[in-house]
């Protein structure tokens, strides 16, 4: 027979992880949440054991700063770290390695309409590995994005087009020689 200690923690774990991940930003901001722990009790064979899943970190807008995700065995499994600009756009991503190491850093920059112009990614000496440029048209919508490496060699460039209502209708993706990879299509009802 479980005592109620145990069913008490059990009930306390599932709703603090209920709690946690299904609080929207808006109530994150409302009660100043600044972090969010989920553990997890799990009962096997008759035996109780307890770990921790996952741990997000926010700011006061309530955006994720760190976010840490573990394995059902406790290990870790991922980690990231954001940062923000005062628009709340995301300028920075860093992936951290299962020893807590930088593996890959993110860094992008936008216009003053607030637009994603360039996203750099940094390998985990904090050598810039690769570039994606990102253009727009006269009416602010995205008309291509180009990715080069390190030398600036081109590796793939995304074009996209759009209707006479300005929606999003094709983005097609070729190769640094120029061959086509993909072709999205996109249609809208109304």
């Amino acid at each position: 027979m479980i005592n109620k200690k145990i069913i008490s923690a059990f009930v306390f774990c599932i709703c603090f992880s209920c709690f946690s991940l299904a609080q929207s930003n808006k109530e994150i901001k409302k009660h100043k949440i600044k972090s969010a722990t989920v553990v997890v009790t799990e009962f096997v064979d008759g035996k109780e054991k307890t770990r921790t899943d996952s741990y997000h970190k926010f700011d006061k807008n309530a955006n994720v700063l760190e976010e840490v995700e573990y394995n059902k065995d406790g290990t870790f499994k991922k980690k990231e770290s954001h940062k923000f600009n005062k628009n709340e756009d995301e300028t920075e991503l860093v992936i951290y390695d299962e020893k807590g190491n930088v593996k890959k850093k993110i860094v992008t920059e936008y216009n003053m309409e607030n637009d994603k112009t360039l996203e750099t990614v940094y390998d985990n000496s904090g050598k810039m590995v690769e570039k994606t440029q990102h253009g727009y048209n006269l009416n602010g919508t995205k008309s291509y994005e180009l990715t080069t490496d390190d030398k600036g060699k081109v590796l793939k460039k995304s074009i996209y087009t759009y209707n006479k209502n300005n929606l999003k209708i094709e983005k097609k993706t070729v190769d640094a020689n120029g061959n086509v990879t993909s072709i999205k299509k996109y249609s809208y009802e109304f």
